[in-house]
């Protein structure tokens, strides 16, 4: 099946869970396609080139945002490398997927307005923040509890302050920074005046939820396709997601 720029990539395959204070956390399955050097523009993972344990810790002690991001928290600097080489070949690969999936089946005047390079690199690098997020957090069992929601809820902006050393566009920066946003503003994290919600935001969002929903999760079992699209759906009915990213996602997974 051909997507985005005549890439060749292949398809993801796709028990009910109260969602609540469950959040989407550490990844427990790695992805298990296989990819064939040239023929898919991420073979080379852009987080191959975002550092090692020690430089990672680094990054965060000399940034004074993600310090005070981890000492109003009372979070321990601890970099897990283990989750990140998990979410490299997982989850961050799902999402990739799906929003090139998504890309070939929006109506033309929308892809027309649609930054596939920056919506690409976003979706494999999104979750970056998890790395700082602890693990005891990532792989708890059962629904967090209202601290830790908020400790998770971290991750967005410990991922997009610990990428603006590497180099990254400020546009993809935007999309990591606010992928759990939505078109009310009523996501995270709190909305200032580098918010913007776009169709690309959109599609990182819905492509973010529906990879999660469907995979294999510590505290969850992977919800079948349909059931994963039925919860998004309500995001639509609830004027958080525009209608034709739902029916882009709808159509192509």
């Amino acid at each position: 099946m051909t997507y985005y720029n005549s890439i060749n990539l292949f398809n993801n395959v796709g028990r009910t869970v109260s969602l609540g204070n469950i959040g989407f956390r550490g990844t427990t399955v790695p992805y298990t396609d296989k990819f064939e050097t040239g023929k898919d523009s991420f073979s080379t993972n852009p987080l191959n080139d975002f550092g090692n344990k020690s430089s990672i810790t680094n990054v965060a002690k000399s940034n004074p945002e993600i310090m005070r991001i981890l000492k109003e928290n009372k979070i321990p600097l601890e970099v897990n490398i283990e989750e990140l080489e998990k979410l490299k070949r997982g989850h961050l690969m799902n999402s990739r997927i799906t929003v090139a999936k998504m890309y070939s089946a929006l109506p033309e005047n929308i892809k027309q307005t649609v930054n596939m390079a920056d919506l690409q690199e976003a979706a494999m690098l999104h979750d970056y923040g998890k790395v700082l997020i602890p693990k005891e957090i990532l792989n708890k069992k059962g629904a967090l509890n209202p601290n830790e929601k908020q400790i998770m809820d971290l991750h967005s902006e410990l991922g997009y302050e610990l990428l603006k050393s590497k180099g990254v566009r400020p546009s993809v920066l935007k999309l990591v920074k606010y992928h759990h946003q939505n078109s009310n503003g009523t996501g995270y994290p709190k909305v200032n005046n580098d918010f913007e919600y776009n169709t690309e935001l959109a599609m990182l969002a819905a492509a973010d939820k529906y990879s999660a929903l469907t995979e294999n999760r510590s505290y969850k079992s992977a919800m079948p396709r349909r059931e994963a699209l039925n919860i998004i759906k309500e995001d639509v009915d609830t004027g958080q997601l525009p209608q034709e990213v739902y029916d882009a996602l709808e159509h192509s997974t």
